[in-house]
């Protein structure tokens, strides 16, 4: 037998350990090939949108490779670790370093290759649909076509080929320093019952709860400026769970005597306590890990899942013009954008309203007021509810996260031909007429009020508002993008004293801005999540051997395999499950924190993320079980 044969043996026998691993870095490379396949696609780079679609593929593929070096050099210095015993006999029969260094390389290498390659074939396989997906995010009409460029197959296969080859050197510097009787020994749990501290314990819970209070309560104002803050309470709050915590309250079920003596849970809690400990670094890992999956695929998918009701907050028309003191031209080119909707056979309302210019002492600024009727009218056009005031109340209109809501007073005072009326003061929320066009205050008065104003008013000051309100607008961004497009009014701005502001434009460019991050962010969390599956995988099979020279010693004294297979599975059940619970608990309060700014609700999108990636997890769980399972029962 050839050393090649010796180590391509090595590779065989150890299949089953080495599975998960070879499965995420072809799913790794997969990905990767797939994006830079966008990246010299001659068809994404002709349309308008290239440069930020290129710019969110190198973003993705950075963080795919890095992450993927990361994953591959923990993962090989795992193997070698499980594989000391076997090295030290390796040296005993008489293999030199070197010798030992060129079997680790060649059996890396070999397993990095076989992962190139069908990670490309499956890249190539599934490169159609991806960019059939893309077409329809991008909305670009017909469908990108099939192009597999040479260059994204060079690369690909030339930076996961060093990439592997440098872990390779990198895991050798792990065993370069061990003696014989060192590789022998392997990795041993603890003899010592693990100490915690309650003072650390406390502490985890105190930066997590603060955290999550954070989170809770973030609005659009304060979510970014709180983001770092959070992570800086999240992350070492979750360490000392782990680490302090988890032992701490698993110690005191050795108190609960009722409990602890009943059944086998006397193996079951002894054993968690020292694997707790012993495998606390990983699972806060995985948490981590699961965590960044759960909340960057669930907070996109959930931004995404809500973009309609997102655009109707900040654009409760779905086509207004306004301009100050010219009727004529608002009247003029909403005539022929009405037209254009018409020739179009689309269906819609419009109202048109002045806002007269005002000002109130309790209020700094400038002040328009509308008459209670327009916006009734206008409320009607949104599906909303009428707003009732009393004869002697007036509503101040807030924009979506309007930051003046606490400057707003509980009553105010208007001028009307030299006469005082006082009004108590109701708070609104907008979002029945567009109105970023401005920038005072904007109340609505009972109509005697404000016809009485009105005739007193300059109009010159007075702003001239035509919203338009069409039926299944969703459907209809194209044409609605065609009509104005006819009239030079098709972006959101100042044309000819004349401001237009567009849904349909403003949710198009939310669409495909959140779909490109959307798509490209799934596969990235995907892949994260695989990872932390696999390293659970990897460190339950690093632990076998000790594990099952513990049950031989159970079943000697008198177990039963029924027992031990009970026992083997709540551990494997607590260590593959208490990361994710942790997790999950990270990401719901990520979850809050994005409903805090959305208008649609995230519930749905939450329940899919969650269980999509647990019901992955399940499976991966059964899959790890039964195999630790078969390799006890063979053991016994």
């Amino acid at each position: 037998m050839t050393f090649r044969q010796f180590a391509f043996n090595n590779v065989k026998r150890n299949a089953r350990q080495y599975i998960t691993y070879f499965l995420s870095c072809m799913f790794s490379v997969t990905i990767f090939f797939m994006y830079a396949v966008l990246v010299f696609h001659p068809e994404v780079m002709e349309t308008e949108f290239r440069e930020s679609v290129r710019r969110s593929i190198m973003a993705a593929e950075i963080i795919i490779f890095v992450f993927s070096f990361l994953f591959v050099l923990y993962s090989n210095s795992t193997f070698v670790k499980s594989r000391k015993k076997e090295f030290g006999l390796l040296s005993t029969l008489g293999i030199s370093r070197s010798q030992l260094n060129r079997l680790i390389m060649m059996e890396n290498s070999l397993i990095g290759i076989l992962s190139i390659i069908l990670g490309l074939a499956m890249g190539a396989i599934f490169s159609k649909l991806f960019l059939l997906t893309l077409t329809n995010i991008l909305e670009l009409g017909d469908p990108l076509s099939y192009y597999i460029s040479p260059l994204a197959i060079g690369i690909t296969a030339g930076a996961y080929f060093i990439m592997f080859e440098l872990n390779s050197i990198f895991v050798l510097f792990s065993i370069r320093t061990k003696t014989i009787m060192e590789l022998f020994r392997g990795a041993r749990s603890p003899k010592k019952k693990p100490k915690f501290s309650w003072i650390l314990s406390i502490l985890s819970l105190l930066l997590i709860g603060y955290g999550y209070y954070l989170a809770w309560t973030a609005d659009l104002i304060s979510i970014i400026p709180r983001m770092l803050p959070i992570l800086a309470l999240v992350v070492p709050g979750s360490y000392f769970l782990f680490t302090q915590l988890s032992v701490a309250l698993t110690s005191l079920l050795q108190k609960r005597k009722s409990l602890y003596y009943k059944g086998t849970h006397l193996l079951t809690i002894s054993d968690l306590i020292f694997k707790l400990r012993d495998n606390s670094r990983i699972l806060f890992f995985v948490a981590i890990l699961s965590a960044v999956a759960f909340t960057s695929s669930g907070v996109l998918f959930g931004a995404f899942y809500g973009l309609e009701e997102e655009a109707k907050k900040y654009t409760p028309n779905t086509l207004s013009f306004s301009g100050i003191g010219n009727r004529e031209t608002v009247e003029e080119k909403a005539r022929l954008v009405s037209q254009e909707l018409k020739r179009n056979d689309i269906h819609y309302s419009a109202h048109y309203s002045q806002l007269v210019k005002g000002e109130i002492p309790e209020l700094d600024g400038s002040v328009r007021f509308l008459s209670l009727s327009d916006f009734h009218i206008y409320q009607t056009m949104s599906g909303l509810e009428k707003l009732k005031l009393k004869e002697n109340e007036a509503a101040i209109l807030l924009f979506p996260n309007d930051h003046r809501e606490d400057q707003v007073p509980g009553s105010l005072t208007v001028s009307i031909q030299n006469e005082e009326h006082t009004f108590a003061v109701k708070k609104v929320r907008n979002n029945a007429f567009n109105s970023r066009y401005f920038q005072s205050y904007l109340i609505v008065l009972p109509d005697q009020f404000y016809e009485a104003y009105a005739r007193v008013s300059d109009p010159e000051q007075t702003v001239h508002l035509h919203a338009i309100e069409i039926d299944g607008w969703t459907s209809k961004t194209d044409e609605i993008q065609v009509a104005l497009q006819e009239h030079n009014l098709r972006h959101l701005k100042v044309k000819d004293d004349i401001f237009t502001e567009n849904r349909a434009e403003l949710y198009t460019g939310l669409k495909q801005g959140f779909g490109i991050s959307l798509y490209f962010g799934i596969f990235i969390s995907v892949l994260f999540f695989l990872a932390a599956g696999s390293i659970l995988y990897f460190r339950m099979y690093q632990d076998i051997d000790y594990d099952l020279n513990h049950y031989r010693s159970l079943y000697r004294i008198g177990l039963t395999k029924k027992e031990m297979k009970n026992i083997a599975t709540r551990e494997l059940s607590f260590l593959f499950f208490l990361p994710m619970l942790i997790a999950v608990l990270h990401s719901s309060f990520a979850f809050k924190a994005l409903q805090n700014i959305l208008s649609a609700s995230v519930l749905l999108p939450a329940f899919i993320i969650f269980g999509g990636f647990l019901g992955v997890h399940l499976i991966n769980f059964f899959i790890v079980r039964n195999i630790y399972v078969s390799k006890l029962k063979r053991a016994l």
